[in-house]
């Protein structure tokens, strides 16, 4: 029997279950997944399109350019989902909305044309287990 992950949004309105494993999963520089995830970089799993069920609330969906449908919570604006014409058997889950991201590490990145040019992970910057009291996010 192949695993089932499970995952939704925000305010639980929208759940989801994943049966099997992801074709790929990704990170996505592209310019329009950032402005619909508010993120400098867009983490998404391909899943077999026949292989996911929506449960609960139903997801609004935004068609954001031509083949291009975005999915979303209707009542917390989680973004879920991304589903193209050019890879109609599939379904992108976002990373985040996974009960357990953990699991699923990335494994190319796609779009890097487009990638901010000062995005890179910086081990060097100050860490904080929680959001620092001072608002400069000084050390």
């Amino acid at each position: 029997m192949s695993a089932t992950h499970t995952g939704g949004c925000l305010c639980g309105a929208v759940r989801y279950a994943a049966t099997g494993e992801p074709r790929w999963i990704a990170h996505c520089h592209c310019r329009s997944c950032r402005k619909h995830t508010g993120s400098v970089v867009s983490t998404s799993a391909g899943f077999v399109r026949e292989h996911i069920a929506f449960t609960g609330a139903a997801p609004g969906r935004y068609a954001s350019s031509p083949g291009i449908v975005r999915s979303f919570c209707t009542r917390c604006g989680t973004p879920l989902a991304y589903e193209s014409e050019a890879r109609a058997a599939e379904i992108d889950i976002l990373l985040g909305t996974l009960d357990d991201p953990q699991d699923f590490p990335p494994t190319l990145q796609v779009w890097t044309e487009e990638r901010l040019p000062w995005l890179h992970i910086d081990e060097h910057l100050p860490r904080y287990p929680k959001t620092p009291r001072n608002s400069r996010r000084e050390g």
